[in-house]
């Protein structure tokens, strides 16, 4: 007997009607067959129709992550013809760096898994205990795709816990210390693949880097919370005055300096680094002509969204009177409870709380490898807007 998961109305209506691949868990009314956390199980109505197949999670708030519309059970090689059409895709956008998304989950019909390519390696990231089961065809996979990259298995520590997940972060092929460099638009970066945020390096944000390098020209650029110092070295390269970076981890200074000397002749000016709280520097931020903020998400759910406003709107009115009349700023937030809408709202009220008039040039998006399902409006976590403040 096949294990199922029984949805009501409102279920099948997001399944059926919106193809949507998250399975809320107030849309389930019962199981069938006692499945198990990983496993793969049929979605059905009240009345037994089959609707489509998912991956099953006990603990989650998010019980199914469905991967197949329709009652047909998925053909046995559904895995592997989905892998290489994302690595396809990626071949076609033509990306200008040995380091890209190779898959991102649900925006590549595979929910729950994260595959970046960093030069050599190969990192793989589940995020559902169902895709940790799968990794060894999705081992084999790459190992066919890309013969000579060693392959590095990330934990995601708090999906783990939720998901009861039992992979530990190492190689899976080959070996190494976890470090890589790379390269993206002629600019190198060292990489920390075992302990650097995300699977190593902020992949995500490479157009929008490259527009503020090209934005940077003569200008004195602050940069927040800027990690690693990628957006600190293309306004450097794009003949920025000045370059100053505020970042609260020592680590990520280190590597900071590391990509800076790696880069020196590249470089048209010296970049500051400072180690500390950028909420410490608000009060004292000034004379800037190009302020880049990109903060760590402040909600990663709905429970947070009231504290999360509040942080940006303190954030973003800072940044908009310490930044001089006739600059730039471009602000990013990447909480997915926080909408498009309401961050573009947040940005209208600390305007007219600084009492300065704001042009909007541009909304900015992750880059186009992080794929987005237009059946999960959520996969379109990053947001951010380049304005022009008078």
């Amino acid at each position: 007997m096949k294990k199922s998961v029984i949805l009501n109305s409102k279920g099948e209506t997001s399944v059926v009607r919106y193809h949507h691949p998250w399975v809320y868990r107030s849309s389930v009314s019962g199981t069938d067959g006692n499945p198990e956390n990983g496993d793969i199980v049929r979605i059905v109505n009240s009345s037994g129709r089959v609707l489509g197949w998912g991956f099953f999670s006990e603990r989650s708030l998010i019980p199914v992550r469905v991967f197949a519309i329709g009652e047909d059970e998925p053909e046995g090689d559904w895995l592997e013809r989905r892998l290489e059409r994302a690595a396809l895709l990626r071949r076609e956008l033509r990306i200008d760096s040995d380091a890209y998304r190779l898959v991102n989950g649900e925006g590549d019909f595979i929910p729950g898994l994260i595959v970046d390519v960093y030069g050599n390696t190969v990192v793989v990231k589940p995020q559902i205990r169902g895709t940790e089961l799968l990794i060894d065809r999705v081992r084999v996979w790459l190992e066919s795709f890309y013969p000579h990259k060693s392959i590095f298995l990330k934990r995601d520590e708090r999906a783990a816990r939720v998901e009861m997940m039992e992979c530990r972060t190492g190689y899976i092929k080959g070996e190494g210390d976890g470090r890589e460099v790379i390269t993206e638009t002629g600019l190198q970066f060292h990489v920390d693949l075992k302990e650097g945020q995300k699977t190593g390096f902020y992949l995500d944000q490479r157009e929008s880097r490259s527009l503020a390098g090209m934005l940077s020209q003569g200008k004195r650029v602050l940069n927040l919370f800027s990690y690693t110092g990628a957006f600190s070295l293309y306004a450097s390269r794009g003949n920025a005055k000045l370059v100053d970076s505020i970042e609260h981890s020592k680590a990520a200074i280190e590597l900071a300096r590391k990509n800076e000397e790696l880069n020196r002749e590249k470089l048209s000016c010296a970049l500051n680094w400072i180690q500390g709280d950028v909420f410490d520097f608000l009060s004292d931020m000034s004379g800037y002509d190009f302020i880049i903020v990109d903060p760590p998400p402040f909600a990663r759910k709905r429970g947070e969204l009231k504290g999360a406003i509040h942080g940006y709107e303190r954030l973003n009115l800072a940044v908009i009177r310490a930044t001089e009349p006739g600059g730039y700023l471009m602000t990013f937030s990447c909480s997915q409870a926080v909408e498009v809408s309401l961050f573009r709202e947040i940005i209208m009220k600390q305007a007219l709380r600084a009492e300065r008039n704001v042009t909007l040039l541009k909304e900015l998006f992750a880059s186009p490898d992080h794929t987005v399902s237009v059946y999960h409006p959520e996969g379109s976590y990053l947001k951010g807007f380049l304005l022009k403040i008078w």
